[in-house]
């Protein structure tokens, strides 16, 4: 029985790691060494209801599966070249929504 467990144990964190280093996050990231994505707000804003609600069920379950400290408040500021720059997504009360990609299915 105790074989049992640890092998289910073992399975467990085998597939974790697994989804870890190799899931589909990892994947999304590539070659690059960048530890961080983010996403201005006027961004997320803009996508479809749909993905807007569906993004805040997934960061809410993800505040709930994982401790507090994998959360911690950062502060962002844009740079060009290495240098500060403003930041047109900045202003997310005031410019509205970022209209979509034209469709590129036409003739």
């Amino acid at each position: 029985m105790a074989d049992q467990l640890l092998t289910a144990a073992m399975d467990q964190d085998e597939s974790f790691h697994t989804a870890y280093a190799h899931g589909p996050v990892w994947d999304a990231f590539g070659l690059t060494r960048a530890a961080y994505l983010v996403v201005p707000r006027r961004t997320l804003q803009s996508m479809p209801l749909e993905w807007q609600e569906r993004f805040v069920a997934l960061m809410n379950e993800a505040h709930a599966h994982l401790p507090a400290d994998a959360f911690p408040e950062y502060a962002v500021r844009r740079q060009d070249n290495g240098k500060f720059v403003a930041d047109p997504l900045r202003d997310y009360r005031h410019t509205g929504p970022i209209p979509p990609k034209e469709s590129r299915d036409e003739p």
